[in-house]
């Protein structure tokens, strides 16, 4: 049985200048950028992301599709 897995993928850096991601499964269908990016700009401004290191700026945002066929074990 194939089985397709779809993620949203929100990249951040925080105030050490660490990569921060956020990751959320079976995203909405169609997302414009300009929708994504406000969104992230939401994240940054609520510190969503933790206190002592929040993020400070957007990195990406990217859909990440997986496919897993699974073998027939005899």
């Amino acid at each position: 049985m194939e089985i397709t897995k779809r993620t949203l993928v929100l990249g951040f850096t925080n105030v050490l200048g660490q990569n921060v991601n956020l990751t959320i499964n079976d995203p909405a269908e169609g997302l414009e950028g300009e929708v994504v990016s406000n969104v992230m700009d939401e994240i940054i401004a609520s510190n969503a992301l933790g206190t002592e290191s929040p993020a400070t700026s957007k990195v990406e945002a990217k859909y990440v599709i997986q496919q897993v066929d699974e073998l027939e074990l005899a």
